[in-house]
């Protein structure tokens, strides 16, 4: 039986009447996920699966759809994991927190099935925050976020200490994912005229709606250390699906204790419910076509795909241009420097040259706020500059291979400002990208 775990001001109980199916449905799910994938005999969670050759449920003629939602606390690698799925930078990659800004909505297409991934950004607690009611806009913010999403992946920095608010923060996102209604297939009249929406998943029946992904597992040592980790997030996640608490209204705590009476049949259908974990290495991409193949295999008929399969995400050009140099300069830049920073489109044009290349020009315009931020932009003689431009210009090359871009012309200007009206979105359209000629 599992020991009763009491952390405040959450409280994650599990009831002493705990039965031994529960027990060991949990345990067979940890242990079977060791024994399948040999993750103790290999150092990390590795089959033969390819995505390509074995999914071979989904050929069917009608067309299939998931909405994958990826949560988690900040750094724990979510915009790894979508850049790694989609093989392109999606989402800006970088050590510091708080790097992804805005949803960003990227898809996986294989055959007839299409994964519809939305990158959410991190979030932090405090308890100061909590004395303010601050954590009812967390939950709220949890359940607006992944409301519409058919599946949550919550990924998980293996190689962190899962302390008390982390643990609090991962069982918001769970509860939040578990309530979760799913995607909105078409909106229509009902017989009175009002708007109805139709939800591409059936809400009466019980479905399992999240997985805890353990990402960073190479970083972990010894191996063993992960069984633990999973075992304790297992119950946390068999925990949240086994509440039926009230919305958290401000003031009040955020209490997991188990005191709803199942019944047996609905003892039976929680089994199905319950989330199943996932190692991986996002960076090495280790144990990601295992959660792919996971994925699709959850998705359901749907009329039609958000996007044509060829098309990996609705941003457009000139915004994953200024996602790759966003990464950059949270990678070169350090404190509070790189989220003080504004990026601002000037110019955005592909050209051909006298000798047939295609080159694509970019103009950004860096604006900051105070001179000593200019000067650590800058760096000495430039140099911090010139490496956040050449590292750009690299990663743009791989990004725009298959489009034909043979070279990259990036022109990076540091600007300071005190006006607070360059504080905006970054929205590209909006933001001065002009069409002219070289």
């Amino acid at each position: 039986m599992f020991m009763t775990t009491c952390v405040l001001p959450l409280c994650v109980l599990l009831p002493d009447a705990t039965t031994n199916e529960r027990e060991t449905k949990t345990m067979k799910r940890i242990v079977s996920a060791q024994i399948q994938s040999r993750f103790l005999q290999t150092h990390l969670w590795r089959q033969t699966f390819s995505t390509k050759s074995n999914i071979t449920e989904h050929q069917h003629s009608s067309k299939k759809r998931l909405d994958v939602a990826i949560v988690g606390a900040p750094n724990a690698g979510k915009s790894q994991l979508l850049n790694t799925i989609t093989n392109a930078t999606i989402s800006a990659v970088s050590r510091k927190r708080h790097t992804t800004r805005n949803g960003i909505l990227a898809t996986k297409t294989f055959e007839n099935t299409q994964l519809v991934f939305i990158d959410t950004p991190g979030f932090v607690t405090c308890r100061t925050k909590r004395d303010e009611g601050m954590l009812a806009d967390l939950v709220r913010g949890a359940h607006a976020g992944m409301d519409r999403a058919d599946y949550t992946l919550v990924v998980i920095d293996a190689a962190k200490r899962i302390d008390d608010q982390l643990r609090e923060e991962l069982a918001v996102l769970m509860v939040a994912a578990q309530n979760s209604r799913g995607r909105v297939e078409e909106v229509r009249l009902d017989e009175d005229g009002n708007l109805e929406e139709v939800v591409g998943q059936d809400e009466k029946n019980a479905r399992e709606k999240f997985a805890i992904v353990l990402n960073k597992v190479d970083l972990v040592n010894p191996k063993t250390l992960l069984l633990d980790l999973a075992e304790e997030l297992g119950v946390l996640g068999d925990t949240c699906v086994r509440y039926r608490g009230e919305v958290l209204e401000e003031g009040k705590e955020f209490d997991l204790v188990e005191k709803h009476q199942f019944t047996e049949q609905e003892e039976d259908e929680l089994l199905s419910q319950y989330p199943p974990v996932f190692f991986i290495s996002a960076l090495k991409n280790d144990g990601v076509d295992d959660l792919l193949q996971h994925l699709f295999s959850r998705a359901t008929d749907s009329k039609d795909f958000i996007l044509p399969p060829k098309q990996q995400t609705t941003m457009s050009e000139a915004e994953r241009v200024e996602e790759m140099i966003r990464e950059k300069l949270y990678r070169c830049l350090h404190k509070e420097v790189p989220h003080s920073i504004t990026q601002v489109n000037r110019f955005l044009k592909r050209g051909r040259t006298s000798d047939g290349k295609i080159v694509l020009r970019i103009d950004q315009d860096l604006i900051v706020r105070t001179k000593s931020h200019h000067k650590l932009v800058m760096g000495r003689g430039g140099m911090t500059l010139e490496r956040i431009r050449q590292a750009t210009i690299r990663d743009l090359l791989k990004m725009f291979k298959s489009d034909g871009i043979d070279d990259i012309i990036l022109n990076l200007h540091v600007k300071l400002s005190h006006s607070k009206h360059n504080d905006r979105p970054l929205e590209a359209d909006r933001q001065g990208v002009m069409n002219k000629s070289f």
